[in-house]
């Protein structure tokens, strides 16, 4: 399984996904490091849950998200889990950030850089960084072949999505001056049967840990197919 370092998160507070998406800031939580006083500015925050996982581990918060909706969704968010106070809000583009240069530790975003320009929000993203400061993007790849036969079969926007490819993570990484990025879930789809067809929690679950521990070891040995799984995680270094 991919490495417990820093379970101290609700994994519901990640809405959908949680059991792929929790490993996933298992690994990048522990990357950011003690984050009290630090400033993190979210693109695409989405109903907020992220942003309250952040502001409990005492970041002051920037949440920003293009639909009114969403953002209004993430204030209450943060009420619910009494954060309000440094959780805020904004309603602005992610490549075009109305934001001061040099203003955060941290950019970080989930599922936002297929939906945008990938270079103009890596270029924002880079510039709102303070020195030293990271952004961190998770987003989906293109070429895992049951998501991308997923995608075509049930996912009637898919074609307008601009899913990323390895090529897309070099010229993402072109804007700072070093990246780190690690990819997860290339068999663990599978599981996916069990939870979405057959409806056995408890095979899905032991499908999901077996595959996942198998993921692990096959990409340490052939990285060349990390090109193939579903998401990557990019930390890139100003």
């Amino acid at each position: 399984m991919v490495e417990n370092n820093d379970p101290d998160f609700s994994p519901e507070l990640l809405l959908w996904w949680e059991d792929f998406y929790a490993p996933i800031f298992r690994y990048i939580l522990p990357k950011m490091g003690d984050l009290r006083g630090k400033r993190v500015l979210e693109l695409g925050c989405g109903p907020g849950g992220t942003a309250v996982i952040f502001a409990q581990r005492g970041a002051e918060v920037l949440a920003m998200d293009i639909s009114q909706d969403q953002v209004e969704k993430t204030i209450q968010m943060a009420r619910d889990y009494n954060v309000s106070d440094r959780v805020k809000v904004a309603v602005m583009e992610a490549e075009n950030l109305a934001c001061q240069s040099e203003t955060f530790d941290f950019v970080f975003s989930k599922s936002v850089l297929v939906l945008t320009d990938h270079e103009a929000v890596a270029a924002e993203s880079a510039r709102v960084l303070k020195p030293n400061g990271k952004a961190i993007f998770l987003e989906n790849l293109r070429y895992h072949p049951l998501i991308y036969l997923y995608r075509r079969l049930f996912v009637p926007y898919a074609p307008s999505v601009r899913y990323i490819s390895q090529g897309d993570i070099e010229r993402i990484g072109s804007y700072f001056s070093a990246m780190d990025h690690r990819e997860f879930y290339l068999l663990s789809m599978g599981s996916l049967f069990w939870d979405k067809f057959v409806r056995s929690p408890r095979v899905y679950r032991w499908t999901l840990d077996m595959l996942t521990s198998i993921d692990e070891k096959l990409l340490a040995v052939a990285p060349f197919l990390r090109r193939i799984c579903w998401i990557t995680a990019m930390i890139c270094h100003k």
